[in-house]
């Protein structure tokens, strides 16, 4: 158990498995590729169907500089991790975003606008008492900064602020309010009737708000003047959905909307916007203009507004951090069971839709998206009329990922990158490789790799680029390249994948000994070594390598050094030296095979060591020639000779052996039996045995070898 964990630490998990599914098909198969037709819980930094949604929405429509400080940083991976994991594909949660350390972005002094960007503002307009509290400050700071208050109205306009409180305390239920008396200044009378609005706002009286602050909204100060136009849609917004939820929706009736409020309300916002484009309250307005197109199903207005977020945001400027824009873009209106897509104008926003639906359909799948058309997406040519470079993409992606028409591809796609790469260029270039590799010209496309990543200087760009070089060269048969010493290969998770899956003997020696590597990864390629010899009956290669192994091994490979011992059942084994010199003067020795069992069994091969890892299905047929249009890392025919070896052969052969010993043969029937413990199903690899054969087994245990501990153990053969 011991060593089982040390294995698992060395090579860990390669690709974290998210719990989400957000914009999906509602299946999940992360794989070590960059190509990804299907919903994928694993990124890439490229635009493609098997991305979420939200995901491709940032690569899209967010400046490259900005979405680098986003994105999984390569460099926050210990150095001891980085052979046990992938950078790209990268994990992600969308159980509620992505953990990326953002912080929320800066907010104003006004109460309103801080409301506005809480961390639940993507679910809608939450509570109208979270701003309550530091309103306060807002409204006295504005007393504070007020020309010609005088001293005595200003207390007591802060004393009766203080009031207005209590009326979120108790629901609105609490005794009437009236303003201060006694104020003499046209400029007190005009924050008391603010304050008249505010009162009215937070008793859920939006009348008598939007009248309220429509009226100190004519105010010569500045901060009445704007804050109580922004004050008026925000109690019209709130009019409007009064009846739209139910208490456990977060869906709104829109029949029960109120039009003309809702009406009002972005009548309000576009003044506000149209006044103080850069005003303290700007990106709130913003955000709650979008919210009155969610309420109406104005999805090609929602479309416009989230192009124009994206395009635009920033940290200091924005009501929300860019990935929970990300996630308000999905769940308002990409996620949306009526969502039209001849409604939507934004190229972009659209865009993401048609990625969407070239994934491989399901049929059988109720929640996936009507698949898109050739002459559907053809027709939409006049909508990318501003974008046209994105609409051949579009074009290109579906002759790659659809209908499987390589050259039409190329046709469409930049034969050159620039001197520079977006993640827009990016996109392009990969989907020109994949075309290239299509088409059966895999050597031109291993030349574009090699051309793109010195350019690659976003996050995450080499990353990717390094494996599509990585899986262009294992397909090729030339792995040995990716440890050349001048490789750009260097991303050590990789060359942990090819060791373990595709490389030969020669190459696992060599890189067991190059001093130029990390320690892991020489760990992992003489662990690899070891045990695909041991397991491929290549015993005397493998009693001359454990040479190798130095007289103070690391926890990984201290397996191949330890001496002989008992098991728990009472079962001895020698050496594993022991067992592959016995096996090498007799193969059929069944004391040999089932300690070569039992090593296995202790001692299982480095995470991944097998060979055929999942590959993300396509229910498109891959034409003649492409055999890397569904490749990932690891999945070519190994280099190393001979067969993977499985435990239940072992047992097989020592239980059908006339000549086994009777423990040895006791043993084998336990070990056998034991393989489908306690679930019934085989975890000693091999074909499935009947149910009869185990019964079989079982019986010839307690009735041939009734003493043995084997039988007195043993109760059940499920």
């Amino acid at each position: 158990m011991l060593h089982r964990k040390l294995i698992a630490t060395l090579v860990a998990s390669l690709l974290p498995v998210s719990a989400a599914y957000a914009s999906s098909d509602m299946s999940c198969d992360p794989s070590a590729t960059i190509r990804q037709n299907s919903y994928s819980c694993a990124g890439l930094p490229i635009l493609s169907p098997g991305n979420d949604t939200r995901i491709n929405a940032m690569l899209l429509m967010t400046d490259g500089g900005v979405l680098a400080q986003v994105l999984p940083d390569p460099e926050s991976v210990p150095p001891a991790d980085r052979t046990s994991r992938l950078i790209v594909p990268f994990s992600y949660d969308f159980s509620g975003w992505i953990d990326i350390g953002q912080k929320q972005p800066e907010t104003s002094s006004d109460s309103s606008a801080q409301g506005a960007q809480s961390d639940v503002y993507a679910d809608g307009e939450g509570s109208i008492c979270r701003s309550v509290t530091s309103g306060d400050k807002a409204f006295n700071d504005a007393l504070d900064a007020a020309k010609g208050l005088p001293g005595d109205e200003a207390a007591r306009l802060r004393a009766t602020r203080a009031e207005v409180a209590k009326a979120c305390a108790t629901g609105g239920a609490s005794a009437a309010w009236t303003k201060p008396a006694g104020l003499k200044s046209a400029l007190g009378q005009q924050f008391a009737t603010y304050l008249d609005g505010a009162n009215a706002f937070y008793r859920y009286d939006f009348a008598s708000a939007t009248k309220a602050f429509a009226s100190a909204s004519h105010s010569a100060d500045p901060w009445l003047k704007e804050s109580a136009l922004y004050m008026a849609g925000r109690a019209q917004l709130n009019a409007a959905q009064a009846n739209a939820f139910g208490s456990d929706s977060t869906t709104p009736d829109r029949a029960s909307v109120v039009k003309v409020s809702l009406g009002a309300a972005d009548t309000v916002f576009r003044a506000y916007l149209r006044i103080y484009p850069h005003g303290r309250y700007a990106a709130s307005a913003a955000g709650l203009q979008r919210r009155v197109a969610w309420l109406g199903g104005n999805a090609t207005q929602q479309a416009d507004l989230y192009d124009k977020a994206f395009t635009h945001w920033s940290p200091k400027t924005s009501n929300v951090p860019l990935a929970q824009l990300a996630n308000e873009l999905d769940s308002k209106l990409l996620l949306t069971d009526n969502l039209d897509p001849g409604q939507l104008q934004s190229p972009s926003v659209l865009a993401i839709v048609d990625l969407m639906r070239m994934r491989a359909h399901d049929s059988n799948d109720s929640t996936s998206s009507k698949p898109l058309a050739l002459d559907e997406l053809q027709a939409q040519k006049p909508r990318f009329a501003n974008a046209p470079a994105l609409h051949d993409y579009l074009l290109a992606a579906y002759h790659v990922y659809v209908d499987r028409k390589p050259e039409q591809a190329l046709a469409l796609l930049p034969q050159s990158s620039g001197a520079s790469l977006d993640y827009f260029g990016l996109s392009q270039q990969t989907l020109r490789g994949f075309a290239l590799e299509d088409s059966g010209q895999a050597d031109k496309a291993r030349q574009l790799w090699i051309d793109l990543i010195p350019l690659a200087k976003l996050r995450l760009q080499r990353e990717a680029l390094e494996l599509a070089l990585a899986i262009n060269l294992e397909q090729a048969g030339l792995v040995d390249r990716v440890f050349a010493d001048d490789s750009p290969v260097q991303n050590a998770g990789i060359r942990a994948i090819l060791l373990q899956h595709a490389a030969n003997a020669n190459l696992l020696r060599t890189q067991a000994q190059n001093r130029a590597t990390s320690g892991p990864l020489r760990d992992i390629a003489l662990y690899t070594l070891l045990y695909k010899e041991l397991t491929r009956a290549d015993y005397p290669d493998f009693i001359t390598d454990l040479a190798l192994v130095s007289d103070t091994p690391s926890d990984a490979l201290k397996p191949f050094t330890l001496p002989g011992s008992t098991n728990d059942e009472g079962y001895a084994c020698p050496a594993v030296r022991d067992v592959a010199a016995t096996l090498q003067q007799n193969p059929a020795d069944a004391k040999g095979l089932n300690c070569l069992a039992d090593f296995v069994r202790r001692n299982p091969p480095v995470y991944g060591l097998i060979e055929d890892p999942v590959v993300i299905a396509s229910v498109h047929p891959a034409p003649a020639g492409s055999a890397n249009a569904s490749a990932t890392l690891g999945s070519a025919p190994s280099q190393f000779p001979g067969k993977s070896y499985q435990r239940m052969s072992s047992y097989q052969t020592v239980i059908s052996s006339a000549d086994a010993p009777a423990n040895e043969r006791a043993y084998a029937l336990y070990r056998a039996i034991n393989c489908y413990a306690p679930s019934g199903y085989n975890d000693c690899g091999g074909d499935d045995v009947p149910k009869g054969t185990r019964k079989q087994w079982f019986t010839t245990l307690k009735s041939t070898y009734p003493r043995s501990k084997y039988a007195q153990s043993l109760k059940y053969f499920w």
